[in-house]
């Protein structure tokens, strides 16, 4: 008898018990393996990773369990084992990111990190050389080719057991949510992480990294109501601060208002002072000018939120006055919360007296979303690179400072008003040479700690020197200004490098230093400060109040960081960003988002010529970024001056409507100035 033809029946395979009980020792087992290489990258050495198993081993199981929680996801799927695997890949990845991360910029990896991907992007080629960059990408690859060939190769399960899967996930996820929150109610782990350094080397990388994903915003605290916040806003004082003493230095004009002078804040980049790491000496001052100004004008101790980095949220705490301590853990308010809502800042409250509004930085405009954040916090110009003429840049790739001492005269000229003006240099940014060469002029370490990278923090220096020097250029030009000016100047956070606090004479790693100069004879006061108070303080001296954030800083004494001003502080932040808006009038948000303006000064097209394919564009303020449309499409753009730009094209392309748009580096549009039709004007 003959067998008929068909599809082969498959086999059935009778269920194998013993698979769940190996699994239930595998995961575990992996999960460990998982946890010692992730702590192990973040720690840089098995000796660090040994010492923290043995001195925190309840922080080293958790974040065991936590990892462990991610791995029992894999039963949830009938490709059990590719999501297994896949999960483990980017354990690992995340891993091999914090190490790359603490290693340049001191600060631990987080999952902000992830949301500026782009901008870190645009950094890859000052961080890394290119072997590394080749490395990296190359990795990326494979691991992305591996996990592909893991999802399509790797055998999938005939049958789910969801219940019992689901039920398994869900335990796992509730047991880590329940042992939290039991640790912050007996206070194994804070509140919040008002230090994310110290946080990721006691908690460890799995724990914190998880935090940051849920822990965004500020958290509504648990009195908080209309009620409560009405309470703290009628206890503010309402009596207006007394003006500051300000005696005549120049020959201003009649008109001029020395309580209501030009107020300039220069954010300097990672600058410190370096005298203040005990046991070193240097041939000569590295920075005389900030030095000198120090001693000469009052200065004290501004406490920053962060080292290494985050340059944008020591802006947005002297900017906004509000405690970055109570959003999440690596939050960057830039890049969440003020992308839709704006924020009362001393902009604003400085734009209510009529002052015209200036942010200024010489790196690219998109970084830290600044081209959209700033009209949020009341700027009505930005200046970025893209707007500023003939930038020489460093051997790194960072923009020289000197170009901000034009941009900031030409912000003061550009208005009738007074203005407010915030410039945040980059020409000090790490990564810092670990084979630098001495050049001429530099100071020469003569001696140092040994825990510091010698070469690399002769780098620091050379770049600081140079900062430095435009700050004295600016000083100079200043100082015979015909319109009374206050500059606070101060660093947005130490440098990464190899610093710790037991080797500062401040013993602190977020303490910066800030000077208060003016033009005019003005007795200011620089008591020691967090960030968060600066503005209000300054303001307050010069007889300025506004604002629910400002006048509650100004109804508590200068400095103050007692727990009732920090609670209030926090219910205020909270209700005004995420709540109910009670503190504020009719609770309704009074700040309108800026019509914002890039550039002081607008580009301008005023002739187009084209000859035999070569269009050339003539006009006012073109830049190196300046970018030739012809009827919406861009051309390969000459920079011949700031009245020229030249492009060539096919001489059979039709020319019509011309128009010259700024561009960033990697092409993102910033302004496009308005059309210029050939047919009308030749």
């Amino acid at each position: 008898m003959k067998k008929k033809k068909g599809a082969p029946v498959e086999k059935r395979r009778k269920y194998d018990h013993s698979d769940g009980r190996k699994r239930i020792i595998l995961l575990p087992v992996m999960a460990l393996v998982l946890t010692l290489i992730v702590e192990g990258f973040n720690r840089g050495s098995a000796g660090a990773l040994f010492d923290y198993v043995v001195s925190h081993p309840f922080y080293f199981l958790y974040n065991v369990l936590i990892i462990l929680t991610t791995l029992t996801f894999s039963e949830l799927f009938k490709r059990r084992k590719s999501v297994l695997y896949t999960t483990c890949v980017v354990w690992i990845a995340l891993g091999i990111a914090g190490y790359l991360v603490v290693r340049e910029r001191t600060q631990p990896f987080t999952s902000m990190d992830i949301l500026m991907l782009g901008d870190a992007i645009t950094l890859t080629t000052i961080y890394y050389t290119w072997p590394q960059i080749i490395l990296m990408f190359g990795s990326i690859f494979l691991g992305i080719v591996l996990v592909i060939w893991m999802i399509t190769r790797l055998p999938r399960r005939r049958h789910v057991n969801y219940t019992l899967s689901l039920s398994l996930f869900c335990g796992m996820v509730t047991l880590c949510f329940c042992l939290c929150t039991l640790g912050v109610y007996f206070g194994y782990y804070p509140r919040y992480f008002d230090n994310l350094v110290n946080a990721y080397d006691e908690y460890g990388f799995a724990t914190c990294f998880t935090f940051t994903f849920g822990d965004m915003g500020v958290a509504k605290p648990s009195e908080y109501s209309t009620e409560t916040v009405s309470g703290i806003i009628e206890e503010i004082d309402d009596t207006e601060p007394e003006a500051t003493p300000a005696p005549e230095a120049h020959e201003f004009g009649e008109d001029d208002d020395l309580a209501h002078p030009n107020v300039i804040y220069v954010q300097l980049e990672s600058l410190f002072d370096v005298n203040t790491i005990i046991g070193s000496s240097y041939s000569t001052d590295p920075t005389p000018n900030f030095n000198r100004l120090s001693e000469e004008y009052p200065s004290g101790e501004l406490y920053v939120p962060s080292i290494g980095g985050g340059t944008a949220n020591t802006e947005f705490e002297v900017l906004s006055g509000m405690n970055l301590d109570f959003f999440g853990a690596g939050e960057y308010p830039y890049n969440t919360i003020l992308r839709e809502t704006t924020c009362e800042t001393i902009a604003y409250n400085l734009m209510e007296l009529g002052y015209s509004t200036t942010a200024m930085h010489n790196h690219n405009g998109t970084f830290y979303s600044r081209n959209e954040v700033y009209a949020q916090l009341g700027f009505e110009h930005f200046v970025s690179l893209e707007y500023m003429p003939y930038v020489t840049y460093t051997p790194v790739g960072w923009a020289e400072d000197t170009v901000l001492t034009d941009e900031v005269l030409k912000a003061l000229e550009a208005t009738e008003e007074r203005d407010f003006v915030m410039a945040i240099t980059v020409e000090s940014h790490g990564k810092y040479d670990e084979n630098y060469v001495y050049q001429e002029g530099d100071p020469i370490v003569e001696s140092l700690p040994e825990q510091i990278n010698e070469s690399k923090f002769c780098s620091y220096l050379h770049l600081i020197h140079a900062t430095d020097e435009f700050l004295g250029e600016l000083i100079g030009v200043l100082e015979t200004y015909d319109e009374p000016v206050v500059c606070v100047f101060y660093g947005d956070h130490l440098p990464a490098l190899d610093l710790t606090a037991d080797i500062l004479t401040t013993n602190n790693l977020y303490a910066s230093r800030y000077v208060i100069w003016n033009n005019f004879g003005a007795e200011f006061e620089a008591p020691d400060l967090q960030a968060y108070q600066l503005s209000a303080s300054l303001l307050e001296q010069l007889g300025i109040s506004g604002g629910v954030i400002t006048k509650y800083h100004q109804s508590y004494e200068t400095g103050c960081t007692d727990q009732d001003y920090l609670d209030n502080l926090e219910m205020l932040e909270y209700d005004l960003l995420y709540g109910d808006q009670s503190g504020y009038e009719d609770g309704e948000n009074p700040y309108v988002a800026t019509d914002i303006q890039m550039g002081v000064v607008p580009i301008e097209i005023t002739s187009v010529s084209n000859e035999y394919g070569r269009v050339l564009v003539n006009g006012r303020n073109f830049t190196e970024y300046s970018a030739i449309l012809i009827d919406g499409t861009v051309y390969e753009t000459a920079f011949i001056s700031s009245a020229q730009v030249v492009a060539i094209v096919p001489r059979t392309t039709p020319v019509g409507e011309v128009a010259v748009a700024q561009l960033t580096s990697d092409g993102v549009e910033l302004s496009r100035t308005e059309p210029y039709l050939m047919e009308s004007g030749g």
